[in-house]
């Protein structure tokens, strides 16, 4: 149990939308986190200043990276990708499994932003706040219509993310999902 964290994912209600002056039914899915069992660190990086924790699932028409490497689907909050999803072949109406791990840099390279005067400002590089915890590796487990999601964060597994995701799927993680679930607090009253 000590070498996973879970987080639950999910899309606000409207009412809970509405409390909290979030866009309800955005183009850009917007999962937020509604329960945690266990403590990561990089997380902070992506809490707002009212203590929300939340992810847009989006495209990844703007990654850098091979076609051998590419996916369909990212999470990314705060102007940071927190990891691109690679899908699992399991075939299943229900849900969605897949892996992913955080970016391996210790900088991001800084970017060009566009001003509204349309001049060009460079913005600083950024340090990855999952830099200390490189190693560790994502499990995603998603409804079909990306209104929620569970993941199961493997501390110290990059290397072994399709072999966890072949355990759940074969139901050798059973125990462990279900305690997971069964401790997850929220860090924020929605």
């Amino acid at each position: 149990m000590n070498n996973y964290v879970y987080l639950r994912l999910e899309k606000l209600t409207g009412e809970e939308a509405a409390r909290h002056k979030v866009k309800a039914d955005a183009k850009i899915p917007r999962l937020d986190m509604k329960g945690q069992t266990g403590y990561y660190e990089p997380l902070k990086a992506f809490m707002n200043p009212k203590g929300m924790i939340f992810f847009y699932v989006t495209g990844t028409d703007m990654i850098n990276a091979s076609n051998l490497r590419r996916t369909d689907v990212r999470l990314q909050s705060n102007g940071i990708n927190l990891s691109s999803i690679y899908w699992m072949d399991a075939k299943s109406e229900t849900e969605l499994i897949g892996y992913g791990n955080p970016a391996d840099v210790e900088y991001f390279k800084p970017k060009m932003k566009k001003r509204k005067d349309g001049t060009v400002a460079k913005v600083t590089e950024m340090r990855n706040p999952f830099y200390n915890n490189r190693k560790d590796g994502f499990m995603f487990l998603c409804k079909p219509d990306m209104s929620a999601m569970e993941m199961v964060i493997v501390l110290g597994g990059r290397y072994t993310m399709q072999s966890e995701c072949r355990r759940y799927i074969d139901g050798e993680m059973d125990d462990v999902m279900k305690s997971l679930r069964d401790e997850a607090r929220p860090i924020f009253n929605y």
